[in-house]
């Protein structure tokens, strides 16, 4: 029987008991808990082995706009991020209790991820494909995040098998970077070599100021750049390192 995992973010609970009760119409088990909006602890982390079990089929998050509010949705952006190595084929869906949530809203990491209304009579059949449907992953880069209360918050990007980066590039807007590093791939470097290292770099994409940091070491599908970020960011964006005027970057909003 497929399993579903549920996060209410209020702690209110018609929607988690309503989305138990379809899901059990739907011959699928489900489970969860209440969101707990506590970075500095990093709550988030503990849901994050549950997230990354294979008999896991379905990450159901449950809320409505109004739930939120920055540090929640930063905290969402590191738990997906920190589980999408080991689970890049888990399928998400939102549930909307005051059906005012659009994909644009969301956290951006989320942009492609369905949302259906809590009173919806699709619910079910959501519930049912998104057990039985596993994700495509993206296969053009690689962005994870390793996190711990003791050495804080790293995020890990590279390109993807088959791809060389010539140096990377990581900047945020709202957070603030506090160190760097470049090593072997899923695992946080104890020693490295930075060529030609830039700290601080102010960059501006429309309205957005950015403050980044790069590094010129060629990266391939086995080697990371790794970069500790505090704080609540607003955003991100990452890629190779430019040599021209313009940079071929992601943009992540949170």
């Amino acid at each position: 029987m497929k399993t579903l995992w549920i996060t209410a973010l209020a702690k209110e609970q018609v929607s988690a008991v309503t989305i138990t009760g379809i899901a059990a119409q739907y011959g699928l088990n489900a489970d969860g808990h209440f969101w707990s909006n506590d970075l500095k602890n990093m709550a988030w982390l503990g849901v994050r082995d549950r997230l990354r079990d294979t008999e896991t089929s379905l990450w159901v998050i449950a809320g409505s706009a109004e739930d939120l509010l920055p540090e929640i949705r930063y905290g969402l952006t590191l738990l997906y991020l920190s589980i999408r190595t080991e689970r890049p084929d888990l399928s998400i869906l939102w549930v909307d209790s005051d059906n005012q949530l659009s994909p644009d809203l969301l956290p951006g990491v989320f942009a492609d991820v369905p949302v259906v209304a809590s009173n919806s009579r699709l619910l079910g059949a959501k519930l049912a494909t998104g057990a039985n449907t596993s994700v495509k992953p993206v296969a053009e880069y690689r962005l994870s995040v390793h996190a711990n209360p003791g050495f804080g918050v790293w995020f890990e990007i590279g390109p993807a098998a088959g791809q060389n980066w010539a140096g990377a590039l990581f900047a945020v807007s709202g957070g603030e970077i506090r160190a760097h590093g470049v090593g072997p791939a899923n695992i946080l470097p104890q020693r490295c070599v930075l060529e030609y290292p830039v700290q601080g770099m102010q960059l501006r994409l429309g309205e957005v100021e950015y403050t980044g940091w790069a590094v010129a070491n060629t990266l391939n599908a086995e080697t990371s750049y790794f970069v500790k970020v505090e704080g609540v960011p607003s955003g991100f964006l990452f890629g190779p390192q430019a040599e021209g005027d313009e940079a071929e970057v992601r943009v992540v909003s949170i």
